[in-house]
């Protein structure tokens, strides 16, 4: 019973105050490996196959792995506590998750937590420029019910430069957390996302740089005791985003290799429903079919 009431305090504690390592800010947006700490219908959301590496700033030396493809995904947690080893198959921490289509524009998903907790999550996107998430956090026996975060994100001018919104936490004493959160993304391949609650003493700041297929970040948070935390970390990703990073060059050579041979002719090539030219030359070869050129 001790163990249990720690491991809800550590939860609770990590869900709600500390920062998100997949750079996430919002239960709205969780379009990347963020899914899996944010809100797993995220994983639903085609977007190929991303896989992550972060590593805290921390005094103990840690590594956060994560991967998401086809609807399911994943992150574990490894500490090496006095320059030990940590046992691969058990790592510190753990989430496994899968999310998928439930309507057009629509995403449900669930993850379950090493230490027993379950989340229930949705996804809806009615408009381009407005998606809208919720996740309900349980124990895995779904007898205990700890809170809820309902969150919005709006896209005011219709493009992916600006993302605003709020989410707000209920927890189980019906009391609220607002959060509200940022993400800009000023040129292709930058993008700079925050949030904080709303006396502004529990911040974090995402930095990221995108290279097309794979991206370099950092968050940092500092909490109301003015507790600093960061790390950094990448992720790589199939999918191809457009970047400042990755623009080729205008004098690029192009070069097309193609097989020419045959008979080129400028007309249409035309063969008679019947001929009358019967040649019985067995030593003769067929004459060639003529190919069209054709306007490149």
């Amino acid at each position: 019973m001790r163990n249990s009431y720690y491991y809800l305090i550590l939860f609770l504690s990590t869900s709600l105050f500390s920062q998100d390592i997949w750079g996430g800010v919002s239960v709205a947006i969780p379009d990347n490996l963020n899914a899996i700490s944010e809100n797993p219908a995220g994983l639903g959301i085609s977007r190929g196959k991303q896989s992550g590496m972060y590593i805290p700033f921390d005094s103990v030396f840690t590594i956060n792995s994560s991967s998401r493809s086809n609807g399911f995904g994943y992150d574990l947690k490894y500490k090496f506590v006095d320059g030990t080893s940590p046992n691969i198959f058990n790592p510190t921490d753990g989430n496994f998750g899968f999310g998928t289509a439930i309507f057009t524009n629509a995403y449900a998903g669930f993850k379950w937590n090493k230490h027993h907790f379950i989340d229930l999550g949705f996804l809806y996107r009615p408009l381009n420029h407005l998606s809208l998430g919720l996740v309900s956090h349980f124990n895995d026996e779904f007898t205990s019910y700890y809170n809820t975060t309902m969150g919005i994100a709006i896209r005011p001018f219709l493009q992916h430069r600006l993302t605003i919104g709020a989410d707000m936490n209920i927890l189980e004493n019906e009391s609220t957390i607002l959060s509200p959160h940022l993400t800009l993304e000023p040129l292709d391949g930058i993008l700079l996302s925050a949030r904080s609650n709303t006396e502004f003493d529990d911040i974090q700041i995402n930095l990221a740089f995108n290279f097309g297929k794979e991206t370099v970040y950092s968050p940092i948070s500092i909490d109301p005791n003015s507790d600093y935390s960061g790390g950094i970390g990448f992720y790589s990703d199939t999918e191809q985003h457009k970047s400042i990073f990755n623009k080729k060059s205008k004098d690029t050579k192009h070069y097309i290799r193609m097989k020419l041979s045959g008979l080129f002719i400028e007309e249409n090539p035309y063969e008679p429903p019947f001929s009358f030219n019967f040649d019985f030359n067995p030593f003769g070869s067929k004459p060639d079919k003529g190919i069209q050129l054709r306007t490149w």
